[in-house]
Formats: structure tokens, C-alpha cells, sequence
């Protein structure tokens, strides 16, 4: 998985450079790289003040910026991260306990009762969601907003240099993913081949071209892909579900756009039915869908014969 270190220094190189938006009905949120190694430290200081370092972490979150530095903060910092798909796991059997819980909204626990009988209050439970009702788990509950605020009020007693303190720590070599198939397991190696395959692919995407992201599997590539338009300074948004994106391609305007295969054949399935373009669904501008092990040659050449060019490894 991806060290945050890495991450850092290449956003500390950039400043105040727009890296990321997103839409919240009409309105736009940017965010800068300066933003993001702020969230960084702020991060790794709640961590260290919390003793957070080498727990057993499971997320449940969507891909998203938020949930992406979040997730690469506590994998930098010696912990073991699980990563599940919250909407298909009611049967999914745990094969540990977890000393961190990462869900985008409080009501995904509802879904999985093998956590939810075993949550006590040693547990921390981190949302990337803000504004909700947390009563029924108490002071276990925090969203990422608190975890910056905690953050920020801790930075000063740290004792290290934020380099130094990630340099000191025992990073875990494999990362694991639980799904209905049963558990998977990847390491570094596996990250460093995907990063090796898909780089270029990214570093060819001009600075003024805009990109959105709509993978929602929880794969090896779902934790690659903010890496890539970080390192590589590329303007991008994330979508936490195929309506959202839909809802807002023609507001966005992607010209690249990142998917899963799923979501992408859900797209074209979509597309059939309702015999509306291909291209309406995604934003007229669209001309490159990025996707990850997509073997679908049927598929491929409809999006082809389009106009759209289609990158999988």
C-alpha cells in the first residue's frame, strides 16, 4: 500500500496547487495540496495521540480523498489494514478484532452484525461523514472533521519531526481485502507492479484536463488511484456511487474518466436500456476510461467504436 511519506513530499512541492474537487449540489469544494499535507499531519498527530500506531484497521469506506489519506496515514503508521465492501458482506465472516473502524456513514454498521456485537468501547470508530447522529455508539463515534481537530490541538506536543516519526515505523508488508470469495491478501510487490503499469498512463494526462473517479470495488487498484493523481499532480474528483457520478458528469465534464468493472458495465448495461448515449452518461467531453482487469471485448469495442479510448492492464 501506499506510504503517506511519499504522498507528503509530493505535495509539499506544490503548495497552493488546486488538486482536487468535489460537488456538493451546486456548489464546489477545492481542495490544494498545501490542504492535503496539512490533513497529514493533523492525522498522524491524532494517531500518535491516541496510540493509535500498529492496531488492526478495517475500513468500510468508498474510495475518496478523505478516506484514502486516512487510510495511508494509519498503514504508514504500523498498522494492519483490512479493506471490505460494506454493501455486499452481511454473510462476509471476520477473521479478526479491530482496534480502528473506518465507514464513510454510521448506518453501514447496521449491515454487518458480526461487527455491531462486538463493538465495545475500546473501539474507534473514524466517518468520513460529518453531521450525524452518533448517540447510539456514544464517544466511540468520530468523523474526519474531529479527527483533524484533535489532530491539530495534539501537533504541537508531538516529539519528532513528522518525516522522522514515519521513518521510525514498522510498516506491514501485505494489506488484506475480505469479500464474499473469502480473504486475499496483497503486498508491496503487487502495489509497485500496479504503480509500475498505470504511471505513465496518468503522467499523460495534461494539467488543465480534469478527471473523475468512480471506482467503487475494493481492490488493489481502488488504493492506487488517488496515489496516481497526487504524484502526478492531475485535477480530480471521486464519486461514492454510480448515481452520484451520473447525476453530476454533465456538471463535471470529465475528459478521463476512472472506473471500476462493475460500475462500468452497469454504465453500458444503463446506456441499452435506455437508449441514451454512452457519452450522456458520462459527460460529453469524456475521451479515456481508465479501468483495472476488464476483459470484456464486447464492451470494449462499443466504447471504442465511440470515440473513447480504453486503458486495463
Amino acid at each position: 500500500m501506499v506510504n503517506i511519506k511519499e504522498i507528503k513530499e509530493s505535495v509539499s512541492n506544490d503548495g497552493a496547487k488546486l488538486i482536487y474537487q468535489s460537488l456538493d449540489g451546486l456548489n464546489w469544494k477545492q481542495i490544494t495540496c498545501k490542504d492535503i499535507n496539512l490533513n497529514i499531519d493533523l492525522i498522524i498527530s491524532y494517531i500518535v495521540s491516541k496510540n493509535l500506531s500498529g492496531k488492526n484497521v478495517l475500513s468500510l469506506s468508498m474510495n475518496c480523498l478523505d478516506s484514502f489519506v486516512l487510510e495511508s496515514c494509519f498503514f504508514s503508521m504500523g498498522c494492519q489494514m483490512t479493506f471490505m465492501d460494506a454493501s455486499n458482506s452481511k454473510d462476509v465472516k471476520l477473521n479478526k478484532s479491530y482496534g480502528v473502524i473506518i465507514v464513510d456513514n454510521i448506518e453501514v454498521l447496521s449491515n454487518i452484525p458480526e461487527i455491531t456485537e462486538s463493538l465495545n468501547e475500546s473501539i474507534e470508530i473514524i466517518t468520513i461523514d460529518s453531521f450525524q447522529d452518533y448517540s447510539k455508539y456514544k464517544k466511540q463515534v468520530k468523523s474526519i472533521k474531529n479527527i483533524y481537530k484533535i489532530g491539530l490541538l495534539s501537533r504541537k506536543d508531538l516529539d519528532a519531526d513528522m518525516y522522522d516519526l514515519l521513518d521510525k515505523q514498522e510498516i506491514k508488508d501485505d494489506i488484506q481485502f475480505i469479500s464474499n470469495e473469502g480473504l486475499s491478501k496483497k503486498n508491496n510487490t503487487d502495489f509497485k507492479l500496479t504503480i509500475e503499469k498505470y504511471k505513465k498512463t496518468f503522467q499523460e494526462i495534461k494539467e488543465k484536463e480534469f478527471s473523475a473517479c468512480v471506482y467503487l470495488k475494493e481492490d488493489l487498484f481502488s488504493k492506487c488511484v488517488n496515489y496516481f493523481f497526487i504524484t502526478c499532480s492531475r485535477k480530480f474528483t471521486n464519486s461514492k456511487s454510480l448515481t452520484q457520478f451520473i447525476e453530476n458528469a454533465n456538471e463535471i465534464m470529465p475528459k478521463h474518466l476512472v472506473i471500476d468493472s462493475y460500475s462500468l458495465d452497469s454504465l453500458i448495461e444503463m446506456s441499452s436500456q435506455t437508449n441514451k448515449a454512452f457519452l450522456d452518461l458520462i459527460g460529453s467531453r469524456a475521451r479515456r476510461i481508465i479501468t483495472y482487469n476488464y476483459n470484456n471485448s464486447e464492451n470494449i469495442k462499443r466504447i471504442e467504436d465511440g470515440g473513447i479510448e480504453i486503458i486495463s492492464f
